[in-house]
Protein backbone atom coordinates (compact mmCIF):
# COMPACT_ATOMS: atom_id res chain seq x y z
CA UNK A 1 0.00 0.00 0.00
CA UNK A 2 1.40 3.42 -0.94
CA UNK A 3 2.05 5.97 1.81
CA UNK A 4 0.07 9.10 0.97
CA UNK A 5 -0.49 10.76 4.37
CA UNK A 6 1.57 11.71 7.42
CA UNK A 7 -0.52 9.26 9.46
CA UNK A 8 0.53 6.53 7.06
CA UNK A 9 4.17 7.58 7.39
CA UNK A 10 3.95 7.49 11.18
CA UNK A 11 2.30 4.07 11.16
CA UNK A 12 5.04 2.59 8.99
CA UNK A 13 8.09 4.01 10.75
CA UNK A 14 10.93 1.62 11.53
CA UNK A 15 13.63 1.89 14.24
CA UNK A 16 16.43 4.33 13.33
CA UNK A 17 19.66 3.36 11.60
CA UNK A 18 22.64 5.24 13.04
CA UNK A 19 25.87 6.35 11.37
CA UNK A 20 29.16 7.73 12.71
CA UNK A 21 32.01 8.43 10.31
CA UNK A 22 35.23 10.42 10.43
CA UNK A 23 36.11 13.23 8.04
CA UNK A 24 39.81 12.53 7.81
CA UNK A 25 42.31 13.49 6.49
CA UNK A 26 41.69 17.22 6.78
CA UNK A 27 39.06 18.27 4.27
CA UNK A 28 39.20 21.26 1.94
CA UNK A 29 36.45 23.87 1.96
CA UNK A 30 33.94 23.28 -0.83
CA UNK A 31 35.40 19.94 -1.94
CA UNK A 32 32.97 17.01 -1.49
CA UNK A 33 34.07 14.04 0.55
CA UNK A 34 32.75 10.47 0.80
CA UNK A 35 33.41 8.74 4.15
CA UNK A 36 32.50 5.42 2.47
CA UNK A 37 36.00 3.95 2.86
CA UNK A 38 36.59 5.06 6.45
CA UNK A 39 35.92 3.11 9.61
CA UNK A 40 33.10 3.84 12.02
CA UNK A 41 29.49 2.80 11.62
CA UNK A 42 28.80 1.35 9.13
CA UNK A 43 32.25 -0.19 8.75
CA UNK A 44 34.62 0.77 5.97
CA UNK A 45 33.74 -0.25 2.42
CA UNK A 46 36.37 -1.80 0.17
CA UNK A 47 37.30 -0.24 -3.15
CA UNK A 48 35.16 -1.38 -6.10
CA UNK A 49 36.57 -4.09 -8.35
CA UNK A 50 33.95 -4.92 -11.04
CA UNK A 51 35.97 -3.64 -14.00
CA UNK A 52 35.57 -0.55 -16.14
CA UNK A 53 31.98 -1.31 -17.28
CA UNK A 54 31.07 -1.37 -13.61
CA UNK A 55 28.33 -3.10 -11.67
CA UNK A 56 24.74 -2.18 -10.85
CA UNK A 57 24.39 -2.22 -7.07
CA UNK A 58 21.62 -3.73 -4.98
CA UNK A 59 23.72 -3.87 -1.79
CA UNK A 60 27.32 -3.19 -0.83
CA UNK A 61 29.24 -3.83 2.37
CA UNK A 62 29.76 -0.45 4.03
CA UNK A 63 26.40 1.09 3.07
CA UNK A 64 24.01 2.46 5.65
CA UNK A 65 21.61 -0.44 6.38
CA UNK A 66 18.43 -0.51 4.32
CA UNK A 67 15.31 -2.59 5.13
CA UNK A 68 14.05 -5.54 3.11
CA UNK A 69 11.25 -4.85 0.65
CA UNK A 70 7.85 -4.38 2.31
CA UNK A 71 5.46 -2.27 0.29
CA UNK A 72 6.89 1.14 -0.54
CA UNK A 73 9.84 2.56 1.41
CA UNK A 74 10.18 6.30 2.04
CA UNK A 75 12.55 8.49 4.02
CA UNK A 76 10.81 9.58 7.24
CA UNK A 77 13.71 11.41 8.93
CA UNK A 78 17.37 12.23 8.24
CA UNK A 79 19.42 13.88 10.98
CA UNK A 80 23.11 14.68 11.30
CA UNK A 81 25.85 16.89 12.68
CA UNK A 82 29.57 17.43 12.12
CA UNK A 83 31.81 17.91 15.15
CA UNK A 84 34.25 20.34 13.56
CA UNK A 85 32.70 22.40 10.78
CA UNK A 86 29.63 23.56 8.93
CA UNK A 87 28.64 22.28 5.51
CA UNK A 88 26.10 20.31 3.51
CA UNK A 89 25.45 16.64 4.25
CA UNK A 90 23.87 14.67 1.42
CA UNK A 91 22.13 11.32 1.71
CA UNK A 92 22.52 9.48 -1.59
CA UNK A 93 21.68 6.18 -3.26
CA UNK A 94 24.71 4.49 -4.85
CA UNK A 95 23.38 2.89 -8.04
CA UNK A 96 26.58 1.87 -9.84
CA UNK A 97 30.33 2.11 -9.61
CA UNK A 98 33.31 0.86 -11.55
CA UNK A 99 37.04 0.20 -11.36
CA UNK A 100 39.88 -0.33 -13.80
CA UNK A 101 40.39 3.30 -14.83
CA UNK A 102 44.05 3.89 -15.68
CA UNK A 103 45.14 6.95 -13.71
CA UNK A 104 48.11 7.53 -16.03
CA UNK A 105 46.23 7.42 -19.36
CA UNK A 106 45.39 10.90 -20.66
CA UNK A 107 43.18 9.93 -23.62
CA UNK A 108 39.58 8.66 -23.59
CA UNK A 109 39.05 5.29 -21.89
CA UNK A 110 35.99 3.28 -22.99
CA UNK A 111 33.51 2.59 -20.18
CA UNK A 112 30.20 1.54 -21.81
CA UNK A 113 28.57 1.20 -18.41
CA UNK A 114 26.13 -1.60 -17.67
CA UNK A 115 22.51 -0.52 -17.13
CA UNK A 116 21.65 1.20 -13.87
CA UNK A 117 19.27 -0.59 -11.52
CA UNK A 118 15.66 0.66 -11.68
CA UNK A 119 16.13 3.33 -9.01
CA UNK A 120 16.17 6.66 -10.82
CA UNK A 121 13.76 9.41 -9.75
CA UNK A 122 10.87 7.46 -11.31
CA UNK A 123 11.96 3.96 -10.30
CA UNK A 124 13.23 3.30 -13.84
CA UNK A 125 16.61 2.70 -15.51
CA UNK A 126 16.48 5.86 -17.65
CA UNK A 127 18.63 7.93 -15.29
CA UNK A 128 16.30 10.81 -14.39
CA UNK A 129 18.00 12.45 -11.39
CA UNK A 130 21.08 10.21 -11.63
CA UNK A 131 24.39 12.04 -11.28
CA UNK A 132 28.02 10.98 -11.71
CA UNK A 133 31.05 11.53 -9.49
CA UNK A 134 34.72 10.62 -9.62
CA UNK A 135 35.63 9.05 -6.28
CA UNK A 136 39.18 8.60 -5.00
CA UNK A 137 39.49 5.01 -3.77
CA UNK A 138 43.28 5.22 -3.18
CA UNK A 139 45.15 8.51 -2.77
CA UNK A 140 46.37 9.92 -6.08
CA UNK A 141 49.71 11.44 -7.07
CA UNK A 142 50.84 14.90 -8.09
CA UNK A 143 49.19 15.06 -11.52
CA UNK A 144 46.45 17.71 -11.75
CA UNK A 145 43.93 15.85 -13.94
CA UNK A 146 40.99 17.44 -15.77
CA UNK A 147 38.39 14.64 -15.63
CA UNK A 148 35.45 14.50 -18.04
CA UNK A 149 33.03 11.88 -19.32
CA UNK A 150 31.03 11.21 -22.46
CA UNK A 151 27.48 10.18 -21.52
CA UNK A 152 23.95 9.49 -22.69
CA UNK A 153 21.32 11.59 -20.95
CA UNK A 154 18.07 10.37 -19.38
CA UNK A 155 16.19 11.12 -22.63
CA UNK A 156 18.46 8.70 -24.51
CA UNK A 157 20.52 11.37 -26.29
CA UNK A 158 24.16 10.30 -26.61
CA UNK A 159 27.34 12.28 -27.23
CA UNK A 160 26.97 14.50 -24.18
CA UNK A 161 30.09 15.75 -22.37
CA UNK A 162 30.45 16.40 -18.66
CA UNK A 163 33.31 18.08 -16.77
CA UNK A 164 33.90 18.42 -13.05
CA UNK A 165 31.84 20.79 -10.94
CA UNK A 166 34.58 20.65 -8.29
CA UNK A 167 38.09 21.49 -9.55
CA UNK A 168 40.33 18.44 -9.24
CA UNK A 169 43.22 18.84 -6.80
CA UNK A 170 46.53 17.02 -7.27
CA UNK A 171 47.42 14.49 -4.56
CA UNK A 172 43.79 13.91 -3.66
CA UNK A 173 43.18 11.89 -0.51
CA UNK A 174 41.08 8.76 -0.12
CA UNK A 175 37.38 9.61 -0.25
CA UNK A 176 37.56 12.88 -2.16
CA UNK A 177 34.57 13.01 -4.49
CA UNK A 178 34.47 15.17 -7.61
CA UNK A 179 31.01 15.84 -8.99
CA UNK A 180 30.57 15.83 -12.76
CA UNK A 181 28.04 18.28 -14.14
CA UNK A 182 25.37 17.97 -16.82
CA UNK A 183 25.00 19.75 -20.13
CA UNK A 184 22.31 22.43 -20.31
CA UNK A 185 18.81 20.96 -20.34
CA UNK A 186 19.83 17.53 -19.04
CA UNK A 187 18.31 16.16 -15.82
CA UNK A 188 20.27 12.94 -15.43
CA UNK A 189 22.62 10.34 -16.88
CA UNK A 190 21.46 7.06 -18.41
CA UNK A 191 24.91 5.62 -19.21
CA UNK A 192 28.60 6.49 -19.52
CA UNK A 193 30.51 5.83 -22.73
CA UNK A 194 34.01 7.01 -21.80
CA UNK A 195 36.13 8.84 -19.26
CA UNK A 196 39.07 11.13 -19.97
CA UNK A 197 41.49 12.29 -17.27
CA UNK A 198 43.37 14.71 -19.54
CA UNK A 199 46.47 14.76 -17.32
CA UNK A 200 48.09 11.77 -15.60
CA UNK A 201 47.30 11.44 -11.90
CA UNK A 202 50.67 9.65 -11.57
CA UNK A 203 49.42 7.08 -9.05
CA UNK A 204 46.42 6.00 -7.00
CA UNK A 205 43.00 4.62 -7.86
CA UNK A 206 39.71 6.21 -8.90
CA UNK A 207 36.17 5.04 -9.62
CA UNK A 208 33.17 6.56 -11.32
CA UNK A 209 30.00 6.46 -9.22
CA UNK A 210 26.39 6.87 -10.38
CA UNK A 211 24.26 8.20 -7.55
CA UNK A 212 20.96 9.91 -6.76
CA UNK A 213 20.60 12.52 -4.02
CA UNK A 214 17.78 11.57 -1.66
CA UNK A 215 17.96 14.37 0.92
CA UNK A 216 20.21 17.22 2.05
CA UNK A 217 20.99 18.71 5.46
CA UNK A 218 22.33 22.24 6.00
CA UNK A 219 24.78 22.04 8.92
CA UNK A 220 25.07 25.67 9.97
CA UNK A 221 27.90 25.34 12.50
CA UNK A 222 30.23 22.78 14.02
CA UNK A 223 28.44 20.51 16.47
CA UNK A 224 25.00 21.93 15.62
CA UNK A 225 22.64 19.20 14.36
CA UNK A 226 19.90 19.52 11.79
CA UNK A 227 17.19 17.20 10.48
CA UNK A 228 14.56 16.84 7.81
CA UNK A 229 11.45 14.71 8.20
CA UNK A 230 8.72 13.23 6.04
CA UNK A 231 7.17 16.67 5.55
CA UNK A 232 10.26 18.87 5.06
CA UNK A 233 12.07 16.30 2.89
CA UNK A 234 9.04 15.69 0.68
CA UNK A 235 8.68 12.01 1.67
CA UNK A 236 11.13 10.81 -1.03
CA UNK A 237 10.65 7.29 -2.34
CA UNK A 238 13.55 4.91 -1.70
CA UNK A 239 13.19 2.05 -4.14
CA UNK A 240 13.87 -1.56 -3.21
CA UNK A 241 17.59 -2.37 -2.80
CA UNK A 242 18.63 1.25 -2.29
CA UNK A 243 22.31 1.54 -1.27
CA UNK A 244 22.47 4.59 1.05
CA UNK A 245 25.77 6.44 1.51
CA UNK A 246 26.85 9.93 2.53
CA UNK A 247 28.55 12.87 0.84
CA UNK A 248 29.75 15.85 2.87
CA UNK A 249 30.55 19.26 1.38
CA UNK A 250 32.48 21.20 4.05
CA UNK A 251 32.52 24.99 4.29
CA UNK A 252 35.83 25.14 6.15
CA UNK A 253 39.10 23.21 6.22
CA UNK A 254 39.16 20.80 9.17
CA UNK A 255 38.83 17.17 10.21
CA UNK A 256 36.14 15.80 12.49
CA UNK A 257 33.27 13.33 12.76
CA UNK A 258 29.83 13.09 11.18
CA UNK A 259 27.07 11.46 13.22
CA UNK A 260 23.37 11.03 12.66
CA UNK A 261 20.55 8.67 11.85
CA UNK A 262 18.00 7.62 9.25
CA UNK A 263 14.41 6.58 9.86
CA UNK A 264 12.57 4.73 7.12
CA UNK A 265 8.85 4.24 6.79
CA UNK A 266 7.20 1.42 4.87
CA UNK A 267 3.65 0.87 3.76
Amino acid sequence: MAITTLDGALAGMRPPEFFAKGTSPTLAAGRPFSPFYLGGYPGAAVAPAPGIAGAALTSYAGQIPFPAASGNTHLARFSGACSSQSGMLLLCDRLWHNSGISVTTTTAQTVNSVAWPARDKNGAIDGDGVLIGLEISAATGVGAATPSISYTNSAGVSGKTSTTVDAYAASSALGMFYRLGLQAGDVGVQSIQSVTLGVSMTSGSVSLVAYRVLAALELSASGVPNAVDALTAGLPRLYDNTVPFLLFIPQTTAAGQITGSLVYTQG
